[in-house]
């Protein structure tokens, strides 16, 4: 099979290497979602000559292993962890059989985020049976490649305990960014503003009609703007942005009662300074976000599969893998103004 492989800053090759798998299924991959952890990696390839990264991906069933959960033809989606500690099937004791020794069971950070856990920037892949999940028949393999992100959106909202009627703004209007506005409005957000700095972007958000008012983040007379459009100002902020100019604007545009709520998403490149005696003054509650469980990946996938939550529309660039190189350079190119890019396998 052929992977992308990091061999550098800013540079994939395309290299053919072997998947050895005892026990566990392998997944030919149809699509994979770019996150920006993915584009961080391509960018500082040299740090990590020999990754294969990718950790938002679809596909079918090859091989369904011997575990029987799994059928040859099967459509699945994988989270990224190893929900049941199961052994990795690829390591050299587990390709012995001695799964009880199983060297990868212990994930660093995700897969593709590290050598042991090799991504899905790959023509097959392999993964631990009892964390990839089975595809309803109405969500495609391209939607199923979204499920990862819009999951790190619901677990900030589950998090923050929105209320029927909370006016709610977002810094930033990435992919986690439109998740965060589709969650908020089911449970129930009267008033959804987002700010976002690519006056191209604003144009796009504005189409998918998310959110009432889509504000530009570096205009002069932003805090009027937020003011104007919350009425009085919001009682949660998501930060998906990890810019500390964005997080200060957000504190200013807080109601002024006190204990309103800021959820921090993104993460920065370098250390925030932030507003911190409004914070102490304001008894403004500051929490952090970070990934989801498996519980919430499955919600989600139940809730597109019902047609209660529509991704197709974010897809706004397909990569063809044999044009992975080019395609990066494209979206390093487009300034972040793609919504969601994937790689289509065939």
């Amino acid at each position: 099979m052929k992977c992308a492989v990091l061999t550098g800053n800013e540079k994939f090759e395309l290299k053919e290497t072997e998947l050895r798998v005892k026990r566990n299924p392998i997944i030919k991959v149809t699509h994979v979602g770019v996150c920006g952890t993915d584009l961080s990696y391509w960018k500082d390839g040299e740090n990590y000559k020999g990754m294969v990264i990718g950790h938002e991906y679809a596909g079918i069933i090859e091989d369904p292993g011997t575990t029987g959960l799994f059928k040859q033809g099967d459509r699945v989606a994988g989270y990224t962890q190893n929900v049941y500690d199961e052994p990795c099937g690829h390591c050299e004791n587990c390709l012995q059989e001695n799964f009880d020794q199983c060297t990868n069971r212990k994930i660093l950070t995700w897969k593709g985020g590290e050598l042991s856990h090799p991504g899905a920037y790959c023509q097959f892949t392999t993964w631990f049976p009892r964390s990839l999940f089975k595809l309803p028949d109405q969500v495609s393999t391209a939607e199923a490649a979204l499920i990862e992100p819009i999951t790190v959106a619901l677990h900030a909202v589950m998090l923050t305990e929105v209320k029927p009627g909370d006016k709610v703004l977002i810094l930033g209007g990435g992919i986690i960014g439109l998740g965060v506005a589709e969650w908020v409005r089911s449970f129930g957000a009267a008033e959804i503003t987002i700010s976002e700095i690519n006056q191209q972007k604003i144009e796009v958000i504005t189409n998918y009609q998310i959110a009432e008012h889509v504000i530009q983040a570096d205009a002069p007379d932003l805090d009027d703007q937020f003011w104007a459009a919350s009425d009085g100002g919001y009682d949660i902020i998501f930060d998906c942005a990890g810019i500390a100019s964005a997080v200060n604007a957000g504190i200013r545009a807080l109601k002024k009662e006190k204990k309103k709520q800021i959820t921090a998403i993104a993460l920065p490149r370098s250390e925030l300074a932030i507003n911190y005696r409004e914070l102490v003054l304001r008894e403004i509650v500051l929490r952090g976000s970070k990934g989801h469980t498996a519980d919430e990946f499955k919600a989600v996938l139940r809730a597109v599969g019902d047609n209660r939550i529509n991704l197709e529309k974010y897809i706004s660039k397909r990569i063809k893998f044999e044009n992975v190189q080019q395609g990066f350079e494209e979206l390093k190119k487009s300034g972040g103004l793609e919504t969601k890019a994937i790689l289509e396998m065939e």
